[in-house]
């Protein structure tokens, strides 16, 4: 009998404890920026503010989460007007092509490949892609990549204080 009243317990007392699958700090972070666990994944960035991630449009105007990858990646939306998406990284061809990214001490790091419809670093289709003054930016988590018209550039991680070149690839 007091196997089975120790039992019930210990199964009553497993099952009315709450899991906390994110710590307070990480909460607010969530809320901070508006975004949420799946939007994260889809680029939000927890760092960022909430009027960061609604201007890079993880965030609509009515507070709610952008579906896939939010308004300015959106490749279905033909009546897109912002300018500062990855449809046109390539800028009518001027940074298409392939590029190798470098450590400073000339290892080889990923590879970068531009084309008109966007961005890929190692395959992976980068989102947040901008293009100003002759100069292309993307990030993909802590590391930025900076690619000048003369298909040169450079990168740096902020996380890891890694940094190096970006050289086209013939």
């Amino acid at each position: 009998m007091k196997k089975r009243v120790l039992a019930i317990l210990v199964v009553g007392l497993v099952s009315a404890t709450t899991a906390c699958a994110i710590s307070p700090a990480q909460r607010a972070k969530y809320e901070r920026s508006g975004c949420t666990q799946v939007s994260e994944l889809q680029g939000c960035n927890l760092d960022k503010s909430y009027e960061w991630n609604q201007r890079h449009g993880f965030i609509n105007n009515d507070g709610q989460q952008q579906n896939y990858h939010g308004k300015h990646h959106n490749r279905d939306n033909a009546q897109n007007t912002y300018n500062d998406n990855h449809s046109d990284a390539g800028i009518n061809g001027k940074f298409a092509g392939n590029y190798v990214v470098k450590f400073d001490n000339g290892e080889r790091g990923a590879d970068i490949h531009i084309e008109d419809s966007g961005v890929y670093l190692n395959g992976k289709e980068m989102r947040d892609v901008n293009a100003y003054n002759g100069t292309l930016t993307f990030r993909d988590g802590y590391a930025t990549y900076t690619i000048r018209d003369n298909h040169r550039g450079s990168w740096k991680d902020e996380d890891s204080g890694n940094h190096g070149s970006i050289y086209a690839s013939r």
